[in-house]
């Protein structure tokens, strides 16, 4: 649900499953927000293309633009899954593209101009791309500059500045960020290793079901790669290889399914995410 008053585009493309908040501002020359996108409240959004696969999470107080964001190269293009968290500034006056299923944590910022003093005095300016690829978690108050190209599948520690390319699969941190070990991602677990995270995940989530007074009775198990939820004479199962889910459908069933997003098991269908 959202309304087109508070939307100033030359090409709209919106799915209707999109949720917007209040109090949001697009400004663009070209919009596309593909299926289940849910933007929050005070979100602004300036650059000449913004184009969204699907599934953007976009927390409260992001702000998409500041200066340089009115060229024809000021574009976004952001993959499927992707979570971009409060108070995030993307600055791209020059191109930013995020791939598939990354994390962008509170307060980044994605910078790809920066520049002040005279030039002609020797001082820097620095004008240039970011690329981050798919399955990559930038946290928190981190800072990524221009020219910057981050790999699949990285790990970047809080507080980081990126000032420089990160190759796929390492874990990087520090201020400017260092590469601190290389070829950690994607790491492969045994089955073991993944019976026991995922049950000591179970386990959280019913006492979690419990304290909101969810009085019917609840029983759930994980078994070769599904998690079986009963709930009295119903069934639901969740595939974690295939990420699909299958049987009774209800508020207790979603609950879980939310509650695996947030534990790191995304399950997409047909409908958001949601918790009781």
């Amino acid at each position: 649900m959202f309304s087109m008053s508070n939307i100033n585009a030359d090409k709209i493309d919106i799915h209707p499953s999109v949720e917007i908040g209040k109090n949001v501002t697009i400004d663009c020359g070209t919009i596309k927000l593909g299926e289940f996108c849910k933007i929050g409240d005070d979100v602004t959004i300036t650059c000449n293309s913004f184009e969204v696969d699907s599934w953007l999470f976009m927390w409260h107080g992001v702000e998409v633009g500041r200066g340089g964001c009115n060229g024809i190269d000021s574009n976004v293009k952001i993959g499927k899954g992707v979570g971009i968290f409060e108070n995030t500034v993307l600055n791209p006056s020059e191109p930013i593209e995020i791939g598939d299923n990354c994390g962008i944590g509170a307060d980044v910022m994605i910078w790809t101009h920066g520049a002040w003093l005279d030039i002609t005095q020797g001082f820097p300016s620095d004008f240039g791309p970011v690329k981050i690829g798919k399955n990559v978690w930038l946290p928190a108050r981190s800072i990524v500059l221009p020219n910057v190209e981050i790999g699949d599948n990285v790990v970047i520690g809080t507080n980081s500045i990126i000032n420089r390319d990160l190759p796929s699969g390492c874990f990087a941190a520090g201020s400017p960020c260092k590469v601190i070990k290389e070829n950690v991602y994607p790491k492969k677990l045994s089955d073991e290793e993944i019976e026991i995270m995922i049950t000591n995940i179970l386990e959280d989530w019913l006492k979690l079901i419990r304290s909101k007074q969810v009085t019917r009775n609840i029983k759930v198990r994980y078994e070769k790669q599904n998690i079986y939820l009963n709930q009295s004479y119903h069934e639901t199962i969740y595939n974690i290889e295939e990420r699909t889910i299958n049987g009774h459908i209800n508020n207790v069933s979603e609950d879980l399914r939310d509650y695996l997003r947030r534990r790191g098991i995304k399950i997409y269908t047909d409908r958001f995410f949601k918790s009781i």
